[in-house]
């Protein structure tokens, strides 16, 4: 009840500021803008975190705001209405654990706090399986029937600017729907302009240089707010200044890096008790963190206490079946589980896995109460952050029986062709610290190979052709420095392929990226696709052209040499598969010298 009164407290003056403004919003809250936001507010007003996984606590009490930069603004939007007057259309990057969801629910609530706008949250992994347009979705998401009237009231408040759209997580969308998505995106901003924009993204997601859009990206932890954070979360004062003490010792200083993404901090902060250290491998990190969570109840201000499991497994069959269940799930691009899809999977891997004996309901209650690795947000169990689940499907990985490593490579590409990449490259860094040998192996030299293959045996047009394939390049217009002339660059897609040559170093981007601005290209370049730009664009950052399609653009680049770029570029490829070859036969070697003695 108490819970009730407060969420209809803080939705109460946006409510009475629609409807004593004018006869077209009191209109709106006979169409859903009540139940919307009183059951949105409802849902992110208390909340779960990695450090409170067990109770949901007021958000609020437990928010940390981080800030975030956009060429020489920093801000942490404090001052919602100031930001998007300055900025309507607005970009958050951050790698996994910045704070990128928990910033945006903190920018619904505070729209609604401030009467500053009608804020609508829309989170995008949604749209994967939709059935419609990003506008179908949204009316559905606010209408409380689908009757014209209704939706023209809706429209007509659409087209005033009384909204603040906030698109979480850019970078969960396939990519096979990317490209709708994002068009449909586009479209709806051109259509209602006077709303206020703002996109989640991991690093890479594809959203960056957009047009419209102005890319902030999420800082890092400065000391000071480490040290902020653990005074907000960690009541105990001597715990506190035990966890304070550790990270100043010097001989951890080099490990700050690790400490300045919330997530981990909040990752150390749980585990300090069993771990105080900080491990050089991430791996080793996550499995601290899991050994905690397993052997403590959930709390950081409370004393924490072993809790019975309903299922009496035992530590080593919990990570066995969760390793199996991430897998899965990350194999089919889930990232959040109904209780059905959740009791179906644990049910094929009881079968599978004869020697253990357990009831679902009761796996299900330790998952989210026992050891707290899972969450219930809403309707869907979900992992306390993604990473966690990307670890336990590198653990997976680094178990399978030799002749099935390829097998499991090759399935968990496949998604990853799919869906959208990030250069945290959190799970593939996992994979490669757990099965170093075997993610070269069967992972990465096959995918080098397969470039090699598109490449080889083709000349002119033909080699260029077969380059866009792997690159799926965009011309991108961008200024780097204020006072500096814009570039023309080849903008690649963020993919598979990409972050794997990303990842090995195999390539110098500069050598593509900024190739059109050599020999007066820029020029000829923008003639052709007739672009304009002038004092008012100056600021302009963004998509110029598709050029996959463009024959005129490919001449040009031809005539001017990029197909001597991309022969040393394949060269470069072949050499690194070599290299790789020669570590793992050394590996080899050295490890029968050890077997024979």
């Amino acid at each position: 009840m108490e819970k009730n009164i407060e969420v209809t407290s803080l939705i109460t003056p946006i409510l009475d500021g629609l409807k004593f403004a004018n006869n077209e919003a009191k209109a709106l809250l006979e169409i859903g803008i009540p139940e919307y936001l009183h059951n949105q507010t409802e849902k992110y007003y208390y909340t779960n975190t990695f450090l409170h996984r067990a109770e949901k606590v007021k958000f609020d009490d437990i928010y940390f705001p981080v800030s975030v930069g956009y060429k020489d603004f920093t801000t942490k939007f404090d001052d919602i209405e100031k930001v998007f007057e300055e900025y309507k259309y607005i970009t958050i990057i951050g790698s996994a654990g910045s704070g990128k969801s928990t910033l945006i629910k903190h920018l619904f609530l505070n729209s609604i706090r401030k009467s500053y706008k009608i804020p609508i949250l829309i989170e995008l992994r949604y749209l994967n399986e939709y059935i419609g347009s990003v506008t179908d979705f949204i009316y559905e998401k606010i209408l409380i029937n689908d009757v014209k009237p209704s939706k023209n009231t809706l429209i007509r408040a659409l087209k005033k600017g009384a909204f603040l759209f906030l698109f979480d997580g850019y970078d969960e969308i396939f990519s096979n729907r990317k490209q709708q998505i994002s068009k449909e995106i586009d479209d709806f901003t051109d259509v209602y302009p006077n709303n206020k924009y703002l996109i989640t993204t991991r690093p890479g997601g594809g959203i960056e240089g957009t047009q419209r859009f102005h890319s902030f990206l999420i800082n890092d932890l400065s000391s000071s707010e480490i040290t902020d954070f653990i005074n907000l979360l960690v009541d105990d004062p001597e715990r506190r200044e035990q966890i304070k003490n550790n990270i100043d010792k010097s001989e951890v200083s080099d490990y700050r890096e690790y400490l300045k993404n919330p997530l981990l901090l909040s990752m150390f902060i749980l585990a300090f008790e069993n771990h105080p250290e900080i491990p050089s491998r991430k791996s080793a990190f996550y499995k601290n963190v899991f050994d905690t969570l397993y052997s403590k109840h959930d709390g950081v201000t409370k004393s924490s206490f072993p809790r019975e499991k309903k299922t009496k497994l035992k530590r080593e069959d919990f990570e066995d079946i969760l390793s199996v269940f991430s897998f899965t799930s990350i194999a089919e691009g889930k990232f959040a589980f109904t209780e059905e899809y959740l009791s179906d999977k644990l049910s094929l891997i009881q079968k599978k896995k004869q020697k253990m004996s357990f009831e679902i309901e009761d796996i299900i209650f330790d998952f989210r109460t026992s050891i707290s690795i899972m969450i219930k947000d809403g309707f869907e169990f979900k992992f306390p952050h993604r990473s966690m689940q990307e670890y336990f499907t590198a653990y997976f990985l680094s178990k399978l029986p030799s002749e099935k490593k390829l097998k499991g490579y090759t399935r968990i590409s496949r998604i990853f062709n799919k869906s959208s990449e990030d250069y945290s490259l959190n799970l593939w860094k996992l994979c490669k610290e757990l099965d170093n040998s075997n993610y070269y192996k069967y992972f990465v030299i096959p995918e080098l190979e397969k470039a090699v293959e598109i490449l080889e045996g083709n000349e002119g047009v033909n080699l260029l052709n077969a380059f866009f394939k792997l690159w799926e390049p965009t011309l991108f217009l961008v200024r780097f420095v204020p006072d500096k002339k814009h570039k023309l660059v080849i903008a690649r897609s963020s993919n598979l392929y990409s972050t794997i040559i990303d990842d090995e170093s195999i390539y110098n981007y500069k050598d593509f990226c900024y190739f059109p601005n050599k020999n007066g290209m820029k020029n000829k370049i923008l003639d052709i696709v007739n672009y304009e730009y002038n004092k008012e664009q100056e600021e302009f950052m963004g998509a110029v052209s598709d050029i996959n399609t463009n024959d005129e653009i490919k001449e040009v680049l031809i005539e001017n040499g990029i197909l001597k770029v991309i022969q040393k570029y394949d060269q470069k490829i072949k050499k690194r598969i070599i290299d790789i070859n020669k570590e793992l036969s050394r590996e080899d070697l050295d490890l029968d010298d050890l077997l024979e003695g």
